[in-house]
């Protein structure tokens, strides 16, 4: 006897105003299987899950669980069918302290019976649950911590920890890996197989097709709201994948490098310090040159590309532009002096959130006196049309998905925000940009659309500093590539011997 699916899909459709995001798309997830969901920004996998899970409501089809027709209407709809899910956004209540945040809404209370409805919480209770979930994922942080004060990964945990601390039949993980470290994301995975093992069903949302092929048992691939197909583990290549995201090959990611002249240093850091994080960096970049920055993770990789911007301070060393010493002791003294920079966290450092985008290019435009001057009148009141019609010119050079130029950014897809950060930023019409982790949590179109935009801008004569911790697009995409361990630099890699191999030689052992 055949049995139902622990969770059905049939006929999903769903539309938003001027946007088809999915249309009739069929799914269905097993008891004890880990089933990836993959495709570009914007092919639906994010609706489809929150239509899993409560957060929106189909416009046709059918949800079933254990074969029994089921509507979810909310999140308690979704957990009470035993379905969790875990989001790639942060969100946590930053005031509150750690334990409270994973068992948010469900504390521990003292007594029993009506004394148990006075909604005392029991602490001593809440923070051994709390411990307890935290070291089901091998997180080492204090549950008393107040959840504002973690970092990322940090947080990043907390969310799967809170995820794991019910007995729940269907998990959705939707990228829970963008934060985290090689050693954080092992220790996960170990905890996903023993969750498989007993029968959980695991819907796993991931960019990263290295994890995926590895971890999962099948792999469905949406493109523009449609089901391409759904893959076993044996014929799941990254490759063969790829392919049917973007309806072309792998060879099309990577755009071909032509070398021109041999240009002027516009940008060079000398012995750059700062104590417990650089060790006296060196490093130049020329015009029309892509330098690559990479190490493990704690290199020191982003607070050099903080400290040359001035996000950060240094304890010692020169910036130098055009070969003149210049001081940067902050954002707009880099703004001033042509350097640009696309942060690792492009929704907490790159872009604010409720502004639209034009408003969002205003504020690096008006910031910037090198040009603020074409869009402001007497150097203090913004021109709105000038500001729009920039925008509008950089969401057609990027093609921005985007209703038009005053759509807020928190309602655009990863890969979309990532390029309206880049908008901004080359309004400022920089002569150096630093790209600190640039394709980190977008989809494989998105990455190649990134890559072709570096490529344009080199070719134009910019100088640019890609630091990165994926070595594979760091390789492709290099002229000259410097290799970071404990703050140091320990080697610097031309294109012509560059390959991962060699460069993860240097990374962990120096040498």
């Amino acid at each position: 006897m055949l049995r139902s699916p622990l969770l059905e899909a049939r006929g999903i459709s769903k539309a938003f105003p001027g946007v088809q995001a999915l249309v009739d798309v069929d799914f269905t997830l097993e008891a004890g299987e880990i089933h990836a969901l993959v495709g570009e920004n914007g092919a639906g996998k994010s609706t489809l899950v929150k239509i899993l899970t409560g957060v929106y409501q189909p416009d046709a089809g059918t949800l079933l669980v254990d074969g029994r027709s089921v509507r979810i209407s909310s999140r308690r709809d979704a957990e009470r069918l035993g379905i969790a899910a875990i989001h790639q956004e942060i969100v946590l209540v930053p005031e509150l302290d750690v334990a409270s945040n994973i068992l948010l809404g469900e504390p521990p209370t003292l007594g029993r019976g009506w004394r148990s409805r006075l909604g005392v919480i029991d602490r001593a209770q809440l923070y051994t649950r709390a411990g307890a979930a935290l070291g089901r994922v091998h997180a080492d942080i204090d549950p008393h911590l107040r959840a504002g004060s973690l970092g990322v990964s940090a947080a990043q945990l907390v969310l799967i920890a809170r995820g794991l601390s019910q007995d729940n039949r269907i998990l959705v993980l939707d990228e829970p890996t963008a934060a985290l470290t090689p050693g954080e994301r092992d220790e996960l995975f170990v905890r996903l197989y023993a969750l498989r093992d007993r029968g959980v069903g695991i819907l796993y949302v991931s960019h990263r097709l290295d994890e995926v092929v590895t971890l999962a048992n099948r792999i469905t691939v949406l493109r523009d709201g449609q089901v391409v197909r759904t893959l076993p583990a044996a014929e799941a290549k990254v490759e063969r994948v790829i392919e049917l995201m973007l309806a072309r090959s792998l060879s099309e990611m990577y755009p071909e490098r032509l070398q021109g002249g041999r240009r002027p240093v516009v940008l060079e850091v000398r012995g750059l310090s700062r104590a417990g994080v650089l060790d006296g960096v060196s490093l130049a970049a020329r015009g029309g040159e892509i330098v690559g920055v990479t190490g493990l993770v704690g290199a020191g990789k982003s607070e050099l590309a903080r400290a040359i911007y001035g996000a950060d301070a240094k304890d010692a060393g020169a910036i130098l532009v055009d070969g003149v010493d210049t001081p940067i002791r902050s954002p707009r003294d880099a703004l001033k002096a042509g350097i640009a920079l696309v942060p690792e966290d492009r929704k907490s450092q790159g872009l604010v959130l409720l502004l639209s985008i034009v408003e969002n290019v205003a504020l690096a435009v008006a910031n910037c006196v090198r040009v603020s001057g074409a869009v402001t009148r007497f150097n203090q009141i913004l021109a709105a049309r000038r500001l729009g019609a920039i925008a509008r010119s950089y969401i057609r050079r990027f093609s921005i998905h985007a209703r038009s130029e005053y759509q807020l950014t928190r309602d655009l897809s990863g890969g979309t925000q990532q390029k309206v950060v880049l908008a901004k930023n080359l309004a400022t019409q920089p002569k150096v940009i630093i790209f600190d982790e640039p394709t980190r949590g977008i989809d494989v179109g998105s990455k190649a659309e990134i890559y072709r935009m570096m490529k344009d801008l080199a070719a134009g004569g910019v100088a640019i500093l890609l630091v990165s911790s994926e070595v594979q697009e760091v390789v492709a995409m290099s002229d000259r590539i410097y290799v970071m361990r404990k703050g140091a630099v320990v080697a610097e890699v031309d294109r012509a011997d560059a390959s991962e191999r060699t460069v993860m030689r240097y990374a962990a052992a120096g040498g």
